[in-house]
This record gives structure tokens, sequence and C-alpha cells, in this order.
């Protein structure tokens, strides 16, 4: 019984490897030093204003200047994370967005720290009304323990491509609007309460709750999930959407695959939301999320734009812009879709994952002691995917998937965090 607490017990602790989440940092893990001097506001991001929408160089721009030593981890609060909400707000000024926050401002301000907001105007005069909002958090851990988490996947990869794909918008505005949120505190302490920006946001909106026809979601978005290869960009919640019509994932500019986000956050203990989608969707309002899952860098101080696939970041633009303006340009307002079942593509979409980890060139977590447990689980979702992508599994058969889902998310998270024998217990 008590071997059995402790895995469940680990499990409920996991961060989802294919979703974003928030962990402390490790104490254990070498650090470091911290950045002590003066902020640097001189490398502006209204430089990479001037770079062509949506290169590759350019979504490097964003990302070096929010993981700049300079931002210090953009802490809540703190100098760094000031001077990325004021970096945030110039370019958006700029782009001659309309203000979104409290009283007529950019910024809603939060218990720590600012939400920043702007909004697109919609070009349906009878849609525009309605606000699809897109977001992501620029927010990161700071100064913790003596050392600098830079964050430069967590989250300044997701600020970047929210950045590059508003530019798009701008220039080509959709039917409806577009609310523009770069949210602060979605990292612990405040990760999942009132005081996290979402969740404000969410309970104190700054446009009418029920004008909120959608919102999308970007976290994690620049890594591999193990070295070596590029892995899918997951664009998960495509079940909540009950409206037909969205952009079919074999035509994108970088491998995308629809993952279910019941197979990311039915944790044990229940389910849990892991990044800013989750506010929204606890309201039933349609959301996706877009993630690249997590890297062997994540919440770690070797979080650097250096570790980044910015050819990938660039082909998550067009991605990311398809379906914002499928949600955007629908002629009915965006249904929401009740207890979505889990179906035999989301088997196969796992299968795919267990296939490349498992295979040369793959994760090593997935070898050695765990050979025969993940052939067994490959196998049987090899067995669950055949047939219509859209057949519904029944829900004993949706359990043993999510079941390894879990599993392999453990598995690829760090032994400090998750050891190989625990995760092999479930």
């Amino acid at each position: 019984m008590q071997e059995l607490k402790t895995v469940v017990a680990a499990v409920a602790c996991l961060t989802a490897t294919l979703s974003a989440c928030a962990r402390e940092p490790d104490p254990a893990v070498a650090r470091a030093p911290a950045h002590t001097g003066p902020i640097d506001a001189s490398g502006s991001p209204r430089n990479c204003l001037r770079q062509p929408a949506g290169a590759a160089s350019t979504l490097r721009c964003w990302v070096e200047w929010l993981a700049a030593p300079a931002l210090a981890g953009r802490e809540p609060g703190s100098p760094g994370g000031t001077t990325a909400r004021e970096g945030l707000e110039a370019v958006l000024r700029d782009l001659s967005l309309e203000p979104g926050g409290s009283a007529g401002s950019y910024t809603q301000a939060l218990p720590r720290g600012a939400n920043v907001l702007a909004k697109i105007v919609g070009d349906d005069p009878a849609r525009s009304g309605e606000h699809v909002v897109f977001g992501a958090h620029y927010d990161h851990l700071g100064v913790r323990g003596g050392a600098t988490y830079l964050g430069a996947d967590d989250n300044a990869s997701g600020v970047a491509v929210l950045l590059e794909v508003t530019r798009r918008l701008v220039a080509d505005p959709p039917a409806r609007s577009v609310l523009v949120a770069a949210f602060d505190a979605e990292e612990p302490p405040a990760y999942l309460g009132e005081a996290m920006g979402s969740m404000h946001f969410v309970a104190h909106p700054t446009v009418p709750r029920e004008q909120i026809v959608a919102m999308v979601a970007m976290d994690l978005m620049g890594g591999n999930l193990w070295a070596g290869g590029r892995t899918p960009l997951y664009v998960m919640g495509r079940e909540t959407i009950a409206s037909a019509g969205a952009p079919a994932l074999d035509a994108q500019a970088v491998p995308t695959r629809a993952m279910h986000l019941r197979l990311v956050e039915d944790l044990p203990g229940g389910r849990q939301a892991f990044s800013d989608h989750g506010a929204f969707f606890a309201v039933q309002i349609p959301v996706l999320l877009f993630s690249t899952g997590r890297s062997p860098h994540y919440h770690r101080v070797t979080d650097l734009p250096d570790t980044l696939d910015y050819d990938k970041l660039a082909g998550e633009v067009e991605v990311v812009e398809a379906h914002l303006r499928w949600l955007a340009d629908l002629p009915e307002r965006p249904a929401w879709s009740a207890d979505p079942p889990v179906t035999a593509a989301d088997a196969d979409t796992l299968a795919d994952l267990l296939a490349s980890a498992s295979g040369a060139g793959g994760s090593p977590e997935f070898a050695g002691m765990p050979t025969p447990v993940i052939r067994a689980d490959l196998a049987r979702l090899r067995r669950l995917s055949t047939g219509a992508p859209t057949t519904a599994l029944a829900e004993a058969d949706a359990r043993a998937v999510i079941t390894i889902s879990l599993r392999a998310q453990c598995l690829l998270a760090p032994d400090d965090e998750a050891p190989t024998a625990t995760c092999l217990m479930l």
C-alpha cells in the first residue's frame, strides 16, 4: 500500500511533458550566477519589429530580449519583469493596437506584476464585438536560491510566436476581434491561484465575459522532447471545439499532432490544467493549447536562447495563425464541446511519440529497463488506433491511453524528478 501511495504522489506531482507546467526548480541542479547589476533597457524589443515578420532570426530576437541576463528571469513585480512589461507595451503601441487593459490602458494590475493586453479590432462589424483571447505568459522564475532562471523556452518562445502572429493579424485582421494577452504570474507561487495572470483575467475580464468566444494559449514552443531530433508541435484542445473546419495538420509547416487535453491533464489526483488555457476551460470557453512539450532544460538554468530551434518556431507561427484565423473567422460563434471522448486518433498520436522516442535517435530514457513496458504500451496503442480516427474509445481503453501517456511523461522527466522505477509502476 505504501508503494502505491508513493507512486500516486509521484504522478500527482508530475509536470506534463507534453504541456506547460509549473514545478519549482530543483535546488540540487547546478546553478548559474545571479545577475546583480542594473537593468539595461538598451536592447529594445522595438529592434525586433525592424526584422522580417515571422523569420527565424526575428523570433530569436524576441527570445534573446526576454531571456537576456539583464531581465533576470522576469519574475513578476521585479525590475526585470517590469522592464519586460514596459517593452511589450511599447511594441503593442507601435503596432497601433487598441489598449485592452483596465481603464483604457495596456495593462491589468495583479497582486504581483501585470498582464499586458491589447486589441486587434475585427474587420466584420457583425462579429467584431466577439473576441478570441490569444495569450502566452511572459514571466519566468527569476532569481531563486542564488541562481538566475532566464526562461528562453518557458516562455519567451511563446511570447515570440504571440508577437509574430500578432504582426500578421495587424496586417490582415480577421472577422472577430483578437485580444492579445501577455499574461504575468503564471509560474509559482501564483500558479493555479487567484493571483495567476490568466485566472485573474477570467475572474475580472477587461471585455465582457460573454464576448469571449475562444482562447488560444502557447507555452514551451521552442524546444524538443529529447536531443538529436525535432519532435512535433502538439495542439491540444481541438476536442473542446464543436465547430467544423479546423486546419488540416498534415499540411502544416512543421510536424504537428493533435492531442486530447485529458492525456496530459488527467492526473490521479484529478484533472489539472498546466497553462493559461485552464481558467478559460473551467468556464467552458473553447480552448487551444500549443506546446512542443518539456525539453530537458525545463525550469533549469540551462533554459537559454541557444537551446531553442528557431526554424521550428518560424514554422509554428504559420500553424498558430491558421488555427487562430479559423476561430476568428468562423461564420458562427465557436461552439463548446462537452465531455468529448478520447479517440483512436489520440492513441495514434501517442503511439507515434512512443515509436519515435524508443527508436534510433530517440530518448535515452526509453531504452534499457523501460523497453519491455514501452513495447507493450506501443502494441496496445497500435491496436486502439485502428479504424476511423474519430472512433471514440471505450472509457476503459481511454483510461489505458491516459495511463500510457502519464507513464511516457514520467519517463521523459529527469530522474531527479521522477525515477524510472517509479514511472514503471504506473
